[in-house]
């Protein structure tokens, strides 16, 4: 994490070491949730370890909104924000090993360490740009440029996730993944 903060956000050692000693470490079993459904983010997770999908919850409706890898932050930010209910679940897919900070240890930092404040704008403004080109992404491109997009993004997902969750999150069926991956390995 120390690392990923002064390489991300262009902070010194001592900054990163302030704000990543601020955050516990847990472990996650398989199946178990970091956000559960229904109820109000109050912290944020840096994964170390371990790879995380989040579920958007709806209308009887389950649907892959996205995968978090290790080097990432995973919350619910519409709920961390607005303090609402979260229409969200981050579920572990695989064993995972999170660094985790709450909302008032986060919002404590920030009043001391302008930094703080400059990291969440980053995270916020990335956060944005994602689902705006992934919304983007949805409506202009195929289902394979989008799987092949995902692929690029992050290799394991291949032999980590299985094949109806990358279905359910690039919005097609499973036989379409299918599909697209015999095409893919026909080209090779």
């Amino acid at each position: 994490m120390h690392e990923f903060l002064i390489k991300n956000f262009n902070i010194s050692s001592a900054e990163a070491d302030l704000f990543s000693s601020s955050f516990d470490r847990i472990s996650i079993k398989k199946g178990e949730k970091f956000i559960d459904y229904g109820q109000v983010c109050n912290k944020v997770g840096f994964i170390e370890k371990g790879l995380l999908k989040c579920t958007l919850m709806g209308n009887g409706k389950s649907i892959v909104d996205d995968f978090a890898f290790e080097n990432q932050f995973v919350a619910n930010y519409y709920s961390f924000l607005n303090r609402e209910k979260s229409n969200k679940e981050l579920v572990c897919l695989k064993d995972s090993v999170l660094r985790v900070i709450t909302r008032k240890k986060l919002e404590e930092l920030a009043i001391d360490h302008a930094f703080i404040e400059s990291i969440a704008r980053q995270i916020s403004e990335r956060l944005f740009l994602s689902t705006a080109k992934k919304l983007e992404d949805l409506k202009l491109l195929s289902a394979e440029e989008r799987y092949l997009k995902l692929v690029k993004l992050n290799k394991r997902v291949i032999n980590e996730i299985p094949q109806y969750e990358i279905a359910s999150y690039l919005n097609v069926s499973p036989e379409t993944v299918s599909r697209i991956r015999n095409v893919i390995a026909s080209r090779s």
